[in-house]
């Protein structure tokens, strides 16, 4: 039976970046505070900000009568309390008030020209770093007079997508090492807009990166002007195995502590992915694709891995020890990312498929073992009477 010694599918699944409601209640009184349920306060968690792992502070911005009532006022959460404050005691003013609220953001906030109804962060700029890159979350809500009773939600949500990598090995034939990953050629520049409706209900799923009003509501922020070409990487020491029962092994950590550090908050986007067809090299293709750097080995004896003995299908030799090396994977094609959503990859390893390619070269990682057979004809040979005596 023939076998494909190749790297297989890519998998992907879209998930919300949080299951609950970020909900932020602004409290009743003249002065203008901000309350919200106790939690965690991290840099940068795996599912970014939710009810429990609220933010230590964000800014607010606000609007009254079609013009501004404060700019980026910072918002602390005391305690002891729960309570976000400004520094600045701000108050209700008679007339109702549009608010806009921020964290991560980045870039230059300004309102636009139409009477301060919506907010824009033009040069917003993700890190290069992964591990410096942060949850950008936002929050609007309008037209809040000072409340009776009760408290006015805010409900904020997330402006980037979350990418996570995995990875899973189905062939007793070889052995994978993974020590990397990454995203090559994407865009990493863009403006971002606090639309005109306020953020009501859950975090939902989106309608696209580029503005329609027939299928993206209002209650959206928007992405424009998306630019730059970037790599992102993250890498793992010592590198991860990965094993041979077809287990799902996560790559965006190798520990608990490098959960936060791994997890990648990217710009959402339409990918122009690199295609083998059009393509032959996708270093010089300009074109976006993952990377994997993986060190794999043959198998000689099916699940009964030596690494002393066995042979390494792909791996650089150049330090005199087989180190993994990269394989571009092809993305599907029309792939896009949207905000506020959770892009899981899984990289399969299976006993067919077409496999990865050499990013500098194109030629596929391995090459199947395809025998081409002939069979000579028996020949006959002169008919001879043989005497037996």
């Amino acid at each position: 039976m023939k076998k494909h010694l190749v790297l297989g599918a890519l998998a992907v699944l879209a998930l919300a970046a949080c299951t609950k409601s970020e909900t932020l209640e602004l409290n009743r009184g003249n002065e203008i505070s901000l309350s919200a349920v106790s939690g965690k306060n991290l840099t940068k968690a795996a599912d970014g900000y939710c009810n429990n792992n609220l933010p230590a502070s964000f800014d607010v911005w606000a609007a009254t009568d079609s013009k501004t009532y404060f700019e980026k006022e910072t918002y602390n959460r005391d305690a002891l309390t729960s309570t976000y404050k400004s520094t600045v005691a701000r108050y209700w003013p008679a007339s109702a008030v549009d608010f806009f609220a921020a964290q991560n953001y980045g870039g230059t906030p300004t309102f636009t020209a139409s009477g301060t109804t919506s907010l824009a962060f033009t040069g917003y700029t993700v890190a290069d770093n992964v591990s410096e890159q942060k949850d950008f979350i936002y929050a609007v809500t309008k037209d809040i007079t000072k409340p009776a009773s009760g408290a006015a939600d805010i409900n904020f949500r997330h402006a980037l997508s979350q990418i996570e990598f995995r990875a899973k090995n189905a062939n007793q034939n070889i052995y994978v090492y993974i020590d990397g990953v990454k995203v090559v050629n994407v865009k990493n520049k863009g403006t971002f807009t606090m639309e005109k409706s306020t953020t009501t209900g859950f975090h939902i799923h989106g309608n696209g990166v580029t503005a329609d009003s027939d299928t993206r509501g209002d209650d959206r922020g928007l992405w424009s002007s998306q630019d730059g070409t970037v790599t992102y990487s993250v890498s793992f020491s010592p590198a991860l195995e990965l094993p041979v029962d077809g287990s799902v092994k996560d790559l965006t950590y190798s520990s608990a502590d490098d959960f936060n550090t791994n997890s990648m908050y990217l710009l959402p986007q339409n990918l122009d992915v690199w295609k083998k067809a059009d393509h032959a090299v996708p270093s010089t293709s300009g074109k976006a694709y993952f990377v994997l750097s993986a060190l794999i080995y043959n198998v000689a004896d099916p699940g009964h891995f030596n690494p002393s003995t066995d042979v390494v299908l792909w791996g650089d030799n150049t330090s005199g020890t087989y180190k993994p090396k990269d394989i571009a994977v092809q993305l599907p094609d029309g792939m896009k990312w949207e905000d506020g959503f959770r892009y899981l990859y899984t990289f399969n390893f299976t006993e067919y498929g077409m496999g990865g390619s050499d990013p500098d070269s194109g030629d596929p990682v391995l090459t199947p073992i395809e025998l081409t057979v002939t069979v000579d004809d028996f020949v006959d040979v002169a008919d001879k009477e043989i005497k037996v005596e």
